[in-house]
């Protein structure tokens, strides 16, 4: 991934955390089921830009 910054090759890196991070949809009601995604982390090594992608962007 090239970095929107710098133009330099972005390098993918990792939350350190317990279980990960994700993101959730919204939802109309408390009955509906939020969409879940991963999230992907990329760093750039040249200016520092970093980009978070959601593996599962379709299901939103």
């Amino acid at each position: 991934m090239e970095c929107i910054k710098c133009k330099n090759e972005m390098t993918k890196a990792k939350f350190l955390s317990f279980g990960g991070f994700q993101i959730e949809s919204e939802t109309k009601s408390i009955f509906e089921t939020p969409e879940r995604s991963n999230i992907e982390v990329y760093v750039c090594n040249k200016c520092g830009y970093v980009e978070l992608k959601a593996t599962d962007y379709k299901k939103f």
